[in-house]
């Protein structure tokens, strides 16, 4: 990765002792709120794709610009569906989120996290369909001006255009960790049910690739960072 990232520096909040975690805050009142929600993806990622990409390139731009990453949210994703289809696709797919309190409950946190002393805060959300990168922007809206506190919302797809576990989502965890991608589960319904086709063939994936993503996550979010700050 061409930037230089201090590896070893521990930047989980719910991993730091004692006083480390306010004291970093104060010497730089900067931190990420990696959010998502649980549904499957294809059959070769994990259901907690959207928050363990999400919080894994908070991590790392942590340990590039500075700051502190809080846990990851994994019931902060939305669809706003019809009750009888979100009916149907929680009981196919696995989804556990509910519409109605993700926006409420989390502007609860971002509240507890500006008596914290956070200034700026990085609102990433791993999970982009139309509603939810709308949420993110309405909850930056009420909290911009408000107070002391100033949200970036971010998703993936402000950035390019974005997948459900295609080539792009795919690429991200060759590189955050391969250990999660088993591209041998791939399976024709997997084509049918998530739409790939053309360049958006998971099988096109590459670890290189997700580098060069998540680098450029961290230009864009390091630029924004510093207009905030």
């Amino acid at each position: 990765m061409k930037h230089r990232a201090n590896y070893r520096e521990v930047v989980q909040y719910e991993l730091m002792l004692g006083r480390e975690a306010t004291d970093r805050l104060r010497e730089q009142p900067l931190a990420f709120l990696p959010i998502g929600c649980m549904e499957r993806h294809g059959d070769h990622l994990p259901m907690g794709l959207d928050i363990i990409k999400a919080h894994r390139i908070c991590c790392l731009a942590a340990q590039v610009i500075g700051g502190v990453v809080f846990p990851a949210h994994f019931y902060g994703g939305i669809h706003r569906l019809k009750p009888e289809v979100h009916q149907r696709v929680t009981s196919q797919f696995g989804d556990l989120f509910t519409d109605a309190s993700a926006k409420a409950h989390l502007l609860d946190i971002i509240g507890q996290l500006a008596i914290i002393g956070v200034k700026v805060l990085v609102l990433y959300s791993g999970h982009y369909p139309v509603s939810q990168v709308e949420m993110i922007r309405e909850i930056a809206e009420e909290v911009n001006g408000s107070g002391p506190l100033t949200v970036i919302p971010f998703a993936e797809n402000m950035l390019w255009k974005g997948d459900h576990a295609g080539v792009s989502e795919t690429s991200l965890m060759l590189y955050l960790d391969r250990n999660l991608v088993d591209m041998t589960r791939i399976a024709e319904v997997n084509y049918r049910n998530h739409g790939w086709e053309g360049e958006n063939d998971p099988l096109k994936a590459s670890a290189a690739r997700g580098e060069a993503e998540v680098e450029q996550v961290i230009d864009y979010l390091k630029s924004e960072i510093e207009k905030a700050l």
